[in-house]
């Protein structure tokens, strides 16, 4: 029997202090989780557009993984505040990446940078900056969530679950049709969003990939993906 493919989107990272050596890359916790419940994980490298159908065509599920500030011209800002962590090759590719993955109707899961560009994508806006929702490394967790009633999120993480968090930004107006589906109590942060227009899209503002043996659901989340999704 052919596994299921999931491709997850990559980041570009520099591993020399000049930047001349980039590479293609993505926590190998993805790979991890999408094996531990029967799929065939696949990296998919920032690339030339053109290439977006082919991608989309060999796979059966989309990952849009986690990394940079989305550049606010995509939602109509400017850039209000000093940071260079952009990168507009990147976005540009993954919302091609997006828009072809809806056309043809593969599921897409959406992590945290993911989860932001996905509701940029369908019309919504970020919080360019936000305090309180750093805590450095993705291990361990530093606080919990509040999910809605007759979620995927609550059914897979029950009505509060501890998470981790590593964004310095969030989604300020939701795009219309997606609901937010979990929450920070401390704040409201929007944690999580799910599709309501019949499109096949889940997003977590959280690393699920770092917690599939500390709390209950991230797993599951991952199951989720590949048998319901």
């Amino acid at each position: 029997m052919c596994r299921t493919i999931v491709g997850v989107s990559a980041n570009l990272c520099p591993v020399d202090q000049a930047g001349k050596n980039i590479h293609s890359s993505v926590s190998c916790k993805f790979a991890e989780s999408i094996k531990l419940v029967g799929g065939l994980p696949m990296v998919i490298p920032v690339g030339d557009k053109s290439l977006v159908k082919d991608y989309i065509e060999t796979v059966d599920k989309l990952i849009l993984s986690g990394g940079q500030n989305v550049h606010p011209q995509f939602y109509g800002e400017e850039k209000a505040i000093d940071s260079d962590d952009y990168n507009l090759a990147r976005d540009e590719f993954e919302l091609a990446l997006l828009k072809e993955a809806i056309r043809q109707g593969k599921p897409v899961l959406a992590i945290c940078r993911g989860l932001q560009l996905v509701n940029v994508a369908f019309g919504g806006t970020l919080n360019q900056q936000i305090d309180n929702h750093w805590q450095g490394q993705p291990f361990g967790t530093s606080h919990s969530i509040r999910t809605e009633k007759g979620s995927v999120v609550e059914r897979l993480f029950g009505q509060a679950s501890q998470i981790n968090s590593v964004h310095r930004q969030s989604i300020k107006d939701l795009a219309p049709n997606f609901r937010a589906t979990a929450f920070d109590p401390r704040d409201n942060t929007i944690e999580a969003i799910e599709a309501v227009d019949g499109s096949r899209i889940i997003g977590l503002q959280w690393h699920p990939e770092f917690l599939i043996n500390e709390e209950k659901g991230n797993l599951e989340l991952f199951q989720y993906l590949l048998q319901e999704l």
